[in-house]
């Protein structure tokens, strides 16, 4: 049970982290060079990585679990250090890598 709570913690952390800056090439206005820039790329790696984990590894009521609070963190982090934000959430997925069952 403490495995699955630890797996859907760092799952909701690595998603809700990076998903203002996924979501910022998709909205109008804002700076071409912040769109395009490293930060974001990976970003996008990381968001789309957790959120395959997470819909494939998963069981439905711990889906729920990691969505909200994904946007949960979403909401409450600002993106004024997005590369602190996005190392964070890096190491979140890696650490949840080293988690998850093979097989």
């Amino acid at each position: 049970m403490m495995h699955l709570v630890l797996t859907c913690l760092l799952l909701s952390v690595a998603s809700g982290l990076s998903m203002r800056r996924f979501l910022l090439p998709y909205f109008p206005g804002g700076d071409l060079a912040e769109k395009c820039a490293p930060v974001t790329v990976v970003a996008s790696a990381v968001f789309l990585a957790a959120v395959a984990f997470t819909i494939s590894d998963q069981n439905l009521w711990a889906k729920s679990v990691v969505l909200m609070l994904c946007l949960l963190l979403a909401a409450m982090f600002d993106d004024a250090r997005p590369s602190l934000t996005i190392a964070l959430s890096a190491i979140s997925l890696a650490a949840y890598l080293g988690l998850r069952p093979i097989g």
